[in-house]
């Protein structure tokens, strides 16, 4: 819980982290969404079990385009250089 809370606090007084470590994770999971070979599930509860429906390919990119915009902001605005 405590890891969770440091990684929430970026930008605030707590936890700083280096701005080129986000920049270049946020560059990797750009990246690695954008790879052709990606295909992304999301697991359903149902009454038999857990199934695993694929989820359209754009949609999963957009989720790591996303993230990794998130970070490369937060490696600009508030990451030490």
């Amino acid at each position: 819980m405590k890891l969770l809370g440091s990684l929430l606090a970026i930008g605030g007084g707590g936890f700083k982290t280096s701005g080129i470590l986000l920049l270049g994770v946020g560059i990797a999971a750009i990246v690695l969404g954008l790879l052709p070979v990606g295909n992304f599930f999301t697991e359903l509860p149902t009454l038999r079990g857990i199934i695993r429906k694929p989820l359209p390919r754009w949609f999963g990119r957009l989720w790591f385009v996303g993230f990794g915009a998130l970070l490369i902001y937060w490696g600009l605005t508030h990451g030490r250089l």
